[in-house]
């Protein structure tokens, strides 16, 4: 994986709370200390020494300039699909939406899916608020609702093993 996405994936996940600032750090600390001096980035030591997540993201932000968003953000759904036992549906909803309104192109694949997808989710909750008497027809919105966010972050899961892989692309 490329460097710059790397930092790019790292940035959007620390926004949406589902990648922390210390993982980052542990993975750049075992990379340090696993290659030869000569061969690490200066980038590496100073993310190494972040102090905090605003600072983390302030050098992510800036290192990740121009980088298209897609691929960064897909891996961030793909995490999102391989962690989805840790999130109630409701936080799913929220992260992925969150996500969406983080990338800059709002036409995006990514962006456009899930901002359709959250939209959708919304409607249900208002058309079936409180006022609804056939609880049955509601519950199966939401699910259907919830099937169809589930299977959306699913076709995102190759994603994540790229991730996972962690090469560097230096």
């Amino acid at each position: 994986m490329e460097r710059y996405n790397l930092y790019e994936t790292y940035r959007l996940g620390i926004l949406i709370d589902h990648l922390k600032t210390k993982d980052l750090i542990e993975e750049i600390d075992e990379f340090i200390n696993n290659i030869p001096t000569e061969d690490i980035p200066h980038v590496f030591y100073v993310l190494s020494l972040a102090s905090d997540r605003r600072t983390m993201l302030q050098l992510l932000t800036d290192l990740a300039q121009g980088v298209d968003e897609e691929i960064p953000a897909s891996i961030v759904v793909g995490l999102l699909h391989r962690d989805q036992e840790k999130y109630t549906i409701e936080e799913l909803y929220r992260k992925t939406s969150l996500l969406a309104s983080l990338l800059k192109d709002p036409d995006g694949d990514v962006a456009w899916e899930f901002r359709t997808l959250n939209e959708a989710y919304e409607e249900a909750q208002l058309a079936y608020g409180l006022r609804f008497k056939r609880k049955k027809a509601r519950e199966r919105m939401l699910a259907k609702n919830e099937k169809a966010l589930r299977d959306a972050l699913a076709k995102y899961a190759k994603y994540a093993a790229e991730f996972d892989n962690k090469n560097w692309g230096l």
